[in-house]
């Protein structure tokens, strides 16, 4: 007799893993940032604290959220290799939930899972995807998640979902979603409330990466060598200055770094909304998701100045794509949304 196995959707970014599970008749989510390194942590100092030192085959791994030698998420080869491993497993331990065979529903950019030349799916990379999450891991003193079924799913169009059923779309209307992500950007045409999917587009070279890589060389030069994951903080907290000044050894180096990081930022929304405007120049609604979405949202907003409120900034943007997949998988639609929980740094 077989027995049915607890389903959790995936959105398995360069930057950060968002995880959404119904326990309960809650929709709960996590957000867990990536940030791994090679060879192991020696055991924790603080009584609770816990290390997370992982193998795969014969290399070591271990995560750490500070560390300068976290090894780089921010490519596209990260979706097939056993950072992308890593972080999946990672994220699941983050949950909450204990350790037991599992079902997942996973993501690729729109790029990958796609041919670009005729918009059919990539079958070949799907299944790279599904192989290179049901390899071989372990965890020292403790126990993993067991992937057993792997789905994927493209990237950045469901995440819209609930917000076209809810917006009284007719069969005419035209939504672009945009989503950009820590490596790549993706975007898609909707019609209706989901009746089609009329065009896609990624760009595997634009993202928040290009922020992040700024903001790392520029607290490098003020004596303060960082992990992507504390770049990625500083990005996100840049208005705290209690929070910048904990982070930034050469404190005269400050109006720099913050002016080089809202220089990148504006340059990026720049960028998006180019090839937004390229790719679709007269939607008649603009959705934003994804963990840049708050970075690009005026640039955006001022490329499609007549659409007014109708372009949207989607709540909790960053973890949209894995509640709205969760739902959309969900057996029971009458389902409390939870706020997400966002792990920050030295949260582990």
């Amino acid at each position: 007799m077989s027995v049915s196995q607890m389903k959790l959707a995936i959105d398995d970014g360069s930057t950060n893993v968002k995880v959404s599970w119904i326990e309960h008749g809650s929709l709960k989510t996590i957000v867990s940032p990536n940030s791994f390194r090679k060879d192991w942590k020696s055991a924790a100092l603080l009584r609770g604290q816990k290390v997370y030192n992982y193998t795969i085959g014969t290399t070591k791994y271990t995560y750490d959220a500070t560390s300068d030698k976290a090894l780089s998420t921010t490519h596209i080869e990260y979706q097939y290799d056993d950072l992308n491993l890593l972080a999946v497993h990672h994220a699941l331990l983050q949950t909450g939930l204990p350790p037991q065979p599992v079902s997942i529903v996973v993501t690729l950019p729109i790029t990958e899972y796609y041919h670009p030349d005729d918009c059919q799916k990539n079958e070949a990379r799907i299944e790279a995807k599904r192989r290179n999450l049901t390899r071989d891991i372990s965890l020292n003193k403790g126990e993993l998640f067991k992937i057993v079924h792997v789905e994927v799913m493209p990237e950045s169009l469901p995440a819209a979902l609930s917000h076209l059923l809810n917006a009284n779309c007719n069969e005419f209307t035209k939504s672009l979603v945009i989503d950009c992500g820590g490596t790549t950007l993706d975007m898609g045409i909707i019609v209706g409330e989901f009746d089609d999917v009329s065009a896609i587009y990624g760009n595997n070279e634009i993202g928040v990466s290009m922020v992040t890589d700024v903001a790392r060389k520029a607290l490098a030069a003020a004596d303060s060598d960082s992990s992507y994951l504390v770049a990625n903080e500083l990005i996100k907290r840049r208005h705290d200055l209690d929070f910048v000044h904990s982070i930034v050894n050469d404190e005269s180096k400050i109006p720099a770094i913050l002016d080089k990081i809202e220089t990148r930022i504006r340059e990026l929304g720049d960028q998006v909304a180019y090839e937004a405007k390229k790719f679709a120049k007269h939607p008649n609604r603009v959705y934003l998701v994804g963990g840049g979405a708050p970075l690009i949202e005026d640039a955006i907003r001022e490329a499609y100045a007549t659409l007014g409120d109708r372009v949207v900034l989607i709540d909790n943007p960053q973890s949209a794509l894995s509640r709205e997949i969760c739902l959309y998988h969900a057996e029971d639609t009458s389902v409390e949304i939870e706020s997400p929980v966002l792990l920050e740094v030295g949260d582990e």
